[in-house]
């Protein structure tokens, strides 16, 4: 069933007017097969967040936004009509929110405030509708966001990493020590060199003994001892003479 739509100048009262008559068929209308998902979102401070809309069904008339766990007129943020395009902010609207074509919604600048639980619900042209919850988590800047399963990945990483390099030091320091003793296993059967002057038989290479001095003939005697009785060297046929 196609939907007329108001005029522009109508547009607050015909959400009114849609809504309610939503809320009528959702008291006793069967469940859709398809699920809405919202993914939750970590953010910092000061910046743009986008909570997507996943499994959208088909032949979609629009958007509703809210803050919160269910649907709450009074804390509805905007609605989107996808025909034109149009969006009309909601009692909960700060000005910061914004509906894109696929139904995301848009935070820009978010802070701490904008932390908690915010529900969209998808209306069809036959006014059925799915309805999904998300949540936004806002934290300071110094905090990295991180969920508790990324966390967890890291310390199994990090302990991962440990065991190895463990394991490759324990082997290294094997085979450090198996060369170590394959070192002194040679050590000790390799044969003893030559001790220096003598032969590889053990015979002495050192050269004999000088010759004594005291030994030599009489020349060399006078030559290390000369004597100093020059006069009582004289022949005696020099004294005869005289």
């Amino acid at each position: 069933m196609e939907v007329p739509l108001a005029p522009a100048h109508r547009g607050p009262i015909l959400w009114k007017e849609l809504l309610l008559a939503v809320s009528l068929l959702t008291l006793w209308s069967p469940p859709t097969t398809a699920q809405l998902t919202i993914p939750s979102v970590n953010a910092t401070e000061g910046k743009d967040v986008l909570l997507l809309v996943h499994s959208l069904p088909e032949n979609l008339f629009g958007y509703a936004w809210y803050r919160g766990e269910r649907v709450d007129s009074n804390h509805r943020i905007a609605s989107y009509v996808i025909e034109t395009q149009n969006t009309t902010p909601g009692p909960a609207h700060s000005g910061q929110e914004k509906i894109y074509l696929n139904g995301s919604l848009l935070f820009q600048n978010v802070t701490l405030k904008d932390t908690g639980y915010y529900t969209v619900q998808a209306i069809r042209k036959d006014l059925q509708t799915e309805v999904a919850t998300g949540q936004l988590r806002v934290y300071q800047n110094d905090y990295t966001g991180y969920p508790v399963e990324t966390i967890a990945g890291i310390l199994i990483g990090v302990l991962i990493l440990v065991a190895l390099a463990t394991f490759l030091g324990y082997f290294r320091y094997r085979r450090r020590t198996e060369r170590a003793s394959d070192s002194r296993g040679l050590t000790e059967h390799r044969p003893s060199a030559s001790t220096p002057g003598q032969g590889p038989s053990g015979t002495s290479t050192s050269p004999g003994p000088l010759p004594n001095t005291r030994t030599a003939g009489p020349i060399y005697e006078d030559l290390l001892h000369p004597s100093t009785d020059v006069y009582g060297r004289i022949s005696p046929r020099a004294d005869g003479a005289s």
